[in-house]
């Protein structure tokens, strides 16, 4: 049986092609009763998008680009079903790629993905990253980006690398490290913990700058001194978190509680906090950003704020789909996050 076309689906509707056109890319132009229609009718008389054929006509591949610094981990896994999830709906593919933390993988996925004329890009930077110029750049092919969990510094930041970005040309979706850290730190004051540390990753990612605003935030609401020497940073690797645990554990008035970036400085510093033979919560309170499942398989269980990964990731492709339609003012959009209080921190 032959595939059916767009004139052949719209001769059965009685509407235009360039209406049935539109309502196969969900134009939110079309009325959704027309949108839906013509999708049952699509699928009802097999149709099936030419997409060789489309990209030879628009210059671009119905394909929305990802690049994220840990493919492997279940946050980002996360995130990236989440972007398929709307991309389908879509009818765009995804070809997701992995930058390993490391800012000459992140060009070199950014060319390629370039190279194949796609669609549009969403990314998340890596710890590495202090310059945009390749993301700027891609706005001479009409190439739309927006940041997701990792966003790139505002003009005017505390970080050096958000010189060159005047007024962030790119939409983003991340968490509100802020609000999350300050509640984080008020938590773990309500438990009776005084002498609170904050264990940071590179202090280049503008996510880190801003757990750390909320964190400081947060003892000066609490009447708590900010002790230079509770705030430590560290890469995103186990061996680097754990020696800048072993950092903090090793001052001479030691931390009652320690508040961790992601999940990896979150296991790493209860790792080393065993190694020193220190009972969680009583010796030390832990608390971390994660939404990974194992924080209830470990012992003790362990406290976390909850990033919503997979909303995240959704929201992210709604937002680069409006630009791909031709949305150009950026969007920022901030998701709430969700406080769970486990075993690690609970002290009263």
């Amino acid at each position: 049986m032959k595939p059916a076309s767009l004139k052949d689906i719209a001769a059965k509707l009685g509407l235009s092609v360039a209406t049935v056109s539109r309502a196969l890319q969900d134009n939110p132009a079309i009325s959704k009763q027309t949108r839906k229609m013509v999708m049952d009718t699509a699928r009802e008389m097999h149709y099936s998008k030419n997409f060789i054929a489309n990209s030879l006509r628009s210059g671009q591949l119905p394909v929305i680009g990802v690049i994220v610094p840990h493919g492997v981990t279940l946050f980002y896994s996360s995130v990236l079903d989440g972007i398929e999830q709307e991309a389908s709906k879509a009818g765009y593919a995804v070809i997701s790629m992995n930058s390993h933390e490391n800012f000459e993988h992140e060009r070199h996925n950014l060319e390629s993905l370039r190279q194949l004329h796609v669609a549009g890009i969403i990314a998340s930077v890596t710890q590495e990253t202090e310059t945009f110029d390749h993301f700027a750049a891609l706005s001479e092919d009409h190439i739309p980006v927006v940041f997701v969990a990792r966003d790139i510094p505002h003009k005017g930041s505390e970080s050096p690398s958000s010189q060159g970005m005047p007024n962030h040309p790119f939409s983003s979706v991340t968490a509100d490290s802020i609000e999350a850290a300050h509640h984080a730190t008020d938590h773990l004051v309500e438990q009776g913990c005084r002498r609170i540390a904050i264990l940071c990753g590179p202090s280049r990612l503008k996510m880190v700058q801003e757990r750390k605003h909320g964190y400081i935030e947060a003892l000066h609401d609490n009447g708590l001194p900010v002790r230079h020497e509770y705030v430590v940073y560290s890469d995103i690797d186990t061996a680097s978190a754990i020696d800048a645990t072993n950092t903090l554990l090793d001052l001479p008035e030691r931390p009652d509680a320690i508040i961790a970036l992601n999940d990896t400085l979150l296991f790493a510093a209860m790792k080393a906090a065993k190694l020193y033979g220190l009972r969680i919560p009583e010796d030390l309170a832990l608390i971390g950003f994660s939404d990974v499942e194992y924080v209830e398989d470990v012992t003790p269980t362990l406290s976390t704020i909850e990033d919503q990964s997979h909303l995240m990731g959704q929201t992210a492709c709604k937002l680069l789909l409006d630009h791909i339609r031709g949305q150009k003012e950026p969007v920022h959009r901030i998701i709430p996050t969700i406080q769970r209080i486990r075993e690690s921190s609970r002290k009263k």
